[in-house]
């Protein structure tokens, strides 16, 4: 059983801005962003890249810049305490103390103003009405029921079923992460990583990362590479072939992994993932897989920085092993992280022995598990302690979830993201295994299985009483 930590006062927290430097977690040099072994821009393979002269490796060079405005962009959608906070000040869930608002009159429509302690912004939070339509949006939403057929139903037109939508969406994250930092109090934390790529019509097609607390199987955060930002040209999606790593279930697992490895060096650099053509929803821009990543784990740092100890398990995928890193260099430099890589294949054993196989260029040592194999990427040759990862295909089971529930017919990034939050809510506190538990149960945020109009209730309830908790800090 994980122990909870006692209360306490919740800490400030910074993302870390910064992100070339060495990757190599034996290297001195790792983390560090001035070196005098660093040769800050070098082409000598091929592609942009920092040179570390003390371990020979060459990191490809990372637009710190862009990968800083999407982590700004993702804590609004995915960790603000909006609507019921001062978006200036309020640190996102999991990343600082509530800054308090007090009331500073009405508007002309008698809606309640507010004006932040800190900043003395002012601003106008409505309060959420009609819960009833809100519950018949979710549970249409939840037979995966197309828009056309929802405003149908609802007798709604389609401004009205986006306003809705959005409004569900807000409540739903609100009252996610409300449950989520009472239940995240704890000594160890381990999450689970892994990548999808979502099929819609019109040939959208979005690469998506997707992490579950890995005891329970409870999605805590699925990210996308579209964004409404314009950026730098040099991190835009290319839309090239795929250079997709198979799966290989058929193979032994030592010859699978080294195919795999293999596959990777075909790449024009390890982080130089594509996943073939596609098209934008409106009003975006299809970024690279890689740098998606970067913000999506400087967003988990946020759920782990109060951990005493914590793991990262992520798939055996080399676009996402930087990004991963970046996010807990102080923690795995302290002892207190540690990041592996991890492989789901059907035979171990057999294949593997329990001293583990070296494979690919940097003999990374592998050891069976019973879901494959897993390696140590921040833990050295030692060998490690075995991990625990008890539901191992958490991260797929939502993803077959969005594929069997969510419309295909999606226009704007607005929409697929209201969908993918409200699709996560319904995954977390809805649907029930064999055993009659939804993953919040397992992991402590419910106490039992939720009804659509239960969940959707209890989120309209929470976000209309968060205000009054602001008004005491």
């Amino acid at each position: 059983m994980t122990a909870a930590l006692e209360p306490e006062k919740e800490q400030k927290f910074a993302y870390r801005q910064r992100f070339n430097c060495c990757k190599n977690c034996r290297c001195p040099n790792f983390g560090l962003t001035e070196s005098s072994d660093y040769l800050a821009e070098s082409h000598q393979l091929g592609y942009p890249a920092l040179h570390c002269k003390a371990c020979g490796s060459y990191p490809p060079l990372v637009d710190s810049h862009s990968v800083n405005l999407i982590v700004e962009e993702r804590t609004k959608l995915h960790l603000s305490k909006a609507p019921c906070g001062c978006s200036n000040c309020e640190p996102g869930f999991f990343l600082g103390p509530t800054t308090g608002v007090k009331r500073y009159g009405k508007t002309g429509a008698n809606s309640q103003r507010y004006q932040c302690r800190k900043c003395q912004s002012v601003f106008t939070q409505v309060h959420v009405k009609g819960s009833e339509q809100l519950c018949r949006l979710f549970n249409s939403l939840s037979l995966g029921h197309s828009p056309q057929k929802i405003m149908q139903q609802l007798s709604i037109a389609p401004k009205i079923y986006y306003q809705l939508l959005q409004r569900l969406f807000h409540c739903l994250r609100f009252y996610s992460r409300q449950q989520e930092v009472m239940a995240l109090k704890r000594q160890f934390l381990a999450i689970h990583t892994e990548s999808n790529v979502h099929e819609f019509s019109e040939q959208k097609r979005v690469w998506a990362l997707c992490s579950s607390e890995a005891q329970s199987g409870y999605v805590l955060l699925h990210t996308h590479n579209q964004t409404q930002l314009q950026l730098n040209d040099s991190v835009y999606y290319q839309q090239q072939a795929s250079t997709r790593l198979p799966a290989l279930q058929d193979s032994p697992i030592v010859e699978a992994l080294k195919r795999r490895y293999q596959l990777t060096l075909n790449r024009y650099h390890f982080e130089d993932l594509h996943y073939g053509p596609t098209s934008h929803l409106r009003g975006t821009q299809i970024i690279q897989p890689a740098i998606c990543a970067y913000a999506h784990f400087q967003l988990l740092s946020g759920f782990t920085h109060q951990v005493k100890h914590f793991h990262h398990y992520i798939e055996h995928e080399s676009s996402i092993r930087g990004a991963a890193l970046m996010s807990c260099v102080e923690q795995i430099r302290e002892k207190s992280a540690d990041v592996y890589y991890i492989y789901q294949h059907p035979r171990t054993q057999s294949d593997m022995g329990a001293a583990g196989n070296k494979v690919g260029w940097w003999n990374d040592r592998w050891y069976p598990a019973p879901f494959g194999a897993f390696c140590g990427i921040s833990s050295g040759q030692q060998v490690p302690a075995p991990i625990d990862l008890p539901r191992p295909q958490a991260c797929q089971s939502f993803f077959e979830h969005l594929e069997q529930n969510m419309s295909k017919q999606l226009k704007s990034a607005s929409s697929v993201d209201a969908l993918f939050e409200i699709n996560r809510a319904l995954f977390n506190y809805v649907i029930t295994d064999q055993n009659g538990e939804t993953p919040a149960m397992r992991l402590g945020a419910s106490e039992q299985p939720l009804s659509g109009t239960t969940l959707v209730s209890a989120a309209v309830a929470a976000v209309n009483a968060d205000h009054i908790d602001k008004f005491k800090a």
